[in-house]
């Protein structure tokens, strides 16, 4: 009697050994790799539309792609200020006058992109109120003295001829979407407000006194702010985050469903539409390619009169964009868009 062919079986159980080398092959891989992830805290200083780009890039898996494991970190742009200075984050998002103010009083704090070079906020006022004038003695909000809409706010005081300090009160009330709930519960008299809070305000029939966005000034909001030693001693690290972030903003442009789910998720808007007219209004007004521009920084320092450093203070040294100046050598914006 012939005895029973054994290669079926021993194909069969070569192939079992060939799959699970493949597998722990592929497993070793995946943990190498997640391993490999560089740790990164990123903080932002407001629930609003135009700190979407990391919020992108971190749902989309941009950071990952990369090789970043970030840790996004809401915070005060006072508190997200001395959280960059004392290291505990690396990147700070929309501290854009503290960046500045900071700058000058001798840290090395500077811009490394800046998606828009207008405010898309409203001046939002309680309906009796008709005319700038008729803001005298009345309570302005704002979310922190030193932020975005506190500067704004000044800026357009003095522009229709009113003293921030003597002729309004202005008031703290810490988030964007609290300086509504202020004007609904009768707490200030009027703001300066980003989207999409602006449009839910005047849902609730507030009216806008002046659209910010034109303001005949080039003003920096969605601003990217680092420390130079980060830039210096962490490039690699920088250089990741900030391919993340171009692409971060590819990702918005070319994805509206996806893009308005994830500023829906992060800024817990209820209203699809007032996120998506939010959306649009920015996609028509972002930088591709997020240079932070000159007259933007001089634009703060002429805010910045009561600080004797800032009369004479160049621009350029509170920006930095080498790193987009690398990336576009290396031509990755132009495949990125495919021009």
């Amino acid at each position: 009697m012939s005895r029973p062919r054994r290669i079926p079986r021993l194909l069969s159980a070569g192939l079992s050994i060939v799959a699970l080398v493949t597998a722990l092959e592929d497993a070793t891989r995946a943990a190498t790799s997640q391993e490999a992830l560089i740790p990164l805290r990123v903080a932002y200083s407001a629930i609003t539309v135009n700190q979407a780009i990391p919020w992108i890039a971190l749902d989309g898996g941009l950071f990952k792609k990369n090789g970043l494991e970030v840790e996004l970190i809401h915070a005060s742009s006072i508190t997200a200020m001395q959280a960059l200075l004392a290291g505990e984050v690396s990147v700070a998002q929309s501290v854009t006058d503290a960046c500045v103010s900071a700058n000058l009083n001798g840290a090395d704090t500077v811009f490394m992109a800046t998606i828009l070079d207008k405010p898309l906020y409203s001046f939002i006022v309680n309906p009796k109120i008709k005319t700038p004038q008729e803001l005298k003695g009345k309570r302005i909000g704002v979310t922190r003295f030193g932020g975005t809409p506190d500067a704004l706010t000044r800026a357009l005081l003095k522009m229709w001829g009113l003293d921030p300090s003597t002729d309004v009160t202005l008031v703290q009330l810490n988030e964007m979407g609290l300086l509504v709930t202020g004007l609904a519960n009768d707490v200030i008299d009027a703001a300066s407000i980003s989207i999409p809070n602006n449009f839910r305000a005047k849902k609730l029939g507030f009216v806008e006194l002046f659209d910010l966005s034109k303001i005949n000034r080039t003003y920096i909001t969605g601003s990217v702010v680092t420390t130079k030693r980060f830039i210096d001693k962490r490039r690699d690290v920088a250089k990741r985050f900030m391919r993340a972030y171009l692409e971060g903003i590819k990702k918005y442009l070319d994805d509206e469903e996806f893009s308005i789910r994830v500023i829906q998720k992060w800024t817990r808007m209820k209203s699809r539409d007032e996120v998506r007219d939010s959306y649009v209004l920015q996609a028509r007004n972002i930088l591709k390619v997020p240079r932070t521009p000159l007259e933007g920084v001089k634009t703060i320092l002429d805010g910045m009169e009561k600080i004797p450093a800032a009369k004479t203070a160049d621009p350029r040294r509170f920006v930095d964009m080498s790193l987009i100046d690398e990336l576009e050598k290396e031509s990755f914006v132009k495949k990125l868009y495919k021009e």
